[in-house]
């Protein structure tokens, strides 16, 4: 585990006190497999030595200032020496966000005083290149009958692989979406990120958030069929307000949510009540 486990707590109001109040009490796990970008264009780079221990590196990241800050930083070389130049992106999707083959091109051509091409052949990309990385969330909700939900508890655990690419910074992140866009009194959050003898995983679409959200709107769902309501109003009756505390102690600012939800409704063709049709985020209890 990094920096003796926890990448990130929230911690906001008495978790334990809320699910005590609670009508209703709902844990649930959520896991998620590794996903591969499979990019059309493969990942690589090609570096000439300029002199002067100077180098040009055409690299088709699409994180070109961190790809080079990095690579500055792997080699112990000032950015200054490092020149790179970037073009269109074969699809990237997250993965090419990954600094593998910029380090390894730049030293061969260090050693070499020679230009060095290093690109990953398809099956190099499959294996070598970082994925997103698996994922599991417990969450545990505390819920009152008339839909408020009062306590949420959440574990997420970020599987990094066999070493630490980005992964604690998805960790990270994650643990502030956990709390999802509801107005909750008691929350409590921890994110891991842990070791394993899988590839490395990195970033990928929605980083840090993806698997995170998709089990909180899943669990949002069991929530209202547990206590007999609509999905799409024990929503209403949790969403953000302008101007709410959120779990992480800054306040609500530019909600929109209730009113997406309106909108959506009326597209959808969803039968909403009117009282939830009639709600704003701007004016509390409404």
């Amino acid at each position: 585990l990094y920096d003796s486990g926890e990448c990130r707590k929230v911690r906001f109001g008495d978790v334990e006190a809320g699910f005590a109040g609670a009508d209703h009490i709902l844990e649930e796990s959520y896991q998620s497999s590794p996903i591969e970008h499979a990019p059309t264009e493969t990942t690589g780079c090609v570096v000439a030595p300029e002199g002067n221990d100077r180098f040009t590196c055409y690299t088709n990241t699409q994180a070109m200032f961190f790809t080079l800050d990095n690579t500055s930083i792997i080699l112990q070389m000032p950015g200054s020496k490092l020149h790179f130049v970037g073009g269109t992106v074969g699809g990237g999707f997250g993965g090419k966000v990954d600094v593998i083959v910029e380090p390894i091109a730049i030293l061969g051509a260090k050693l070499t005083g020679r230009p060095v091409c290093f690109i990953y052949s398809r099956e190099e990309e499959m294996q070598i290149s970082s994925p997103r990385a698996a994922e599991k969330v417990v969450i545990k909700d505390g819920v009152m009958k008339d839909g408020r939900i009062v306590a949420r508890k959440v574990t997420g655990y970020t599987d990094a692989g066999a070493y630490s690419r980005h992964s604690p910074y998805g960790a990270q992140k994650g643990a502030g979406h956990y709390p999802g866009p509801y107005t909750i009194p008691n929350v409590w959050i921890d994110t891991y990120c842990v070791y394993t003898n899988r590839t490395p995983s990195s970033a990928m679409r929605g980083f840090g958030v993806t698997i995170g959200d998709f089990a909180l709107e899943v669990q949002m769902d069991k929530l209202a069929r547990l206590i007999g309501m609509d999905p799409l109003e024990f929503r209403f009756i949790n969403a953000y307000r302008d101007g709410d505390m959120k779990a992480h102690r800054q306040p609500t600012e530019g909600a929109a949510l209730i009113e997406c939800m309106q909108e959506a409704s009326r597209a959808a063709n969803w039968p909403v009540a009117e009282k939830y049709m009639a709600m704003s985020s701007y004016v509390k209890g409404a």
